[in-house]
């Protein structure tokens, strides 16, 4: 009996104990919890390099495979068919100069330059200029678009052969995509004025002239070698009328090398050689930038 009642009093002071702690509850957390072995606590395990892919890319043409339900012909069909393609490109080709050749009669010179803008080029290209002679013969050559080169080009530099030369081949029967080559060039030479010698020469736009020739270099040039061809440049310039175009990368490497070298010099030269108070630019920069008098060194 006495053992009940301490059992029963031992219950009620735990029960009494619980109740007097404050109580912690715990609810579910919903995060994501990374472990990573093998590393120092606060450190950030180093990225892995992805590895480089030197394999090239696929193009589009390797990308689609190769058509396994073509319908097999004879040989004679694909050549039909091939000609009748070149046929439809160079009666295209008639058909878009003859529009060129259109707006070049019919609009005046503001909005026919508006039109070359529209469809892709300058109305004082070489490429507009050979459209409109094409567009002009077109009356003439668009019954024999099915024997015509398909390329352009080569039906423009047809309109530049002399016209007996054009009657002949087509009395005799000769295709015109044959007359190709070296006896094009001799037909298209007899037609050339010699009244004027910069006809067969390219007009650049940009740089306001007929390009007539290329200056190649004979040797591996540094900045020493292009000042003697920069003032022969100069000199030729003031006395003829031509222009020397160089382009903006060369000029940009010769203003570095000229750097690089000034830079150097500087290094291995000692004294007053490199000081600008010093140096005579002339009246006008001294006038601007005054030195003094004192410390120039007569030579």
């Amino acid at each position: 009996m006495q053992n009940a009642i301490i059992a029963t009093q031992t219950t009620n002071t735990a029960s009494e104990v619980a109740s007097a702690m404050p109580s912690i509850k715990l609810d579910s957390v919903k995060a994501k919890v990374s472990v990573t072995a093998g590393t120092k606590p606060g450190k950030k395990a180093a990225p892995v390099p992805a590895a480089i892919n030197t394999n090239p890319k696929l193009s589009v043409e390797r990308a689609i495979e190769d058509d396994e339900n073509l319908v097999k012909h004879e040989r004679s069909h694909y050549v039909a068919e091939f000609k009748r393609g070149v046929e439809k490109t160079a009666r295209a080709t008639l058909e878009t100069c003859r529009v060129v050749y259109e707006a070049s009669r019919v609009l005046d010179n503001y909005q026919f330059q508006n039109f070359c803008t529209e469809v892709g080029y300058r109305d004082g290209s070489s490429s507009i200029r050979k459209f409109i002679a094409i567009g002009k013969v077109y009356p003439r050559f668009i019954q024999y678009a099915d024997q015509l080169p398909s390329a352009w080009t080569a039906i423009y530099q047809i309109t530049q052969i002399p016209a007996d030369d054009f009657d002949a081949y087509i009395k005799h029967g000769k295709r015109l995509d044959e007359l190709k080559g070296k006896r094009l060039a001799e037909l298209t030479r007899k037609t050339m004025s010699t009244a004027d010698i910069t006809t067969p020469l390219p007009y650049d736009n940009k740089a306001g002239g007929h390009v007539f020739a290329k200056v190649v270099s004979s040797k591996k040039l540094d900045d020493k070698d292009w000042r003697a061809i920069e003032k022969a440049m100069n000199e030729m310039q003031a006395r003829l009328p031509v222009r020397f175009v160089v382009s903006t990368a060369l000029k940009d490497l010769i203003t570095e090398a000229r750097l690089r070298r000034y830079e150097q010099n500087k290094k291995s030269f000692v004294g007053d050689t490199y000081r600008p108070d010093t140096w005579d630019m002339g009246e006008e920069a001294n006038a601007v930038l005054p030195r003094d008098e004192s410390e120039v060194v007569a030579v």
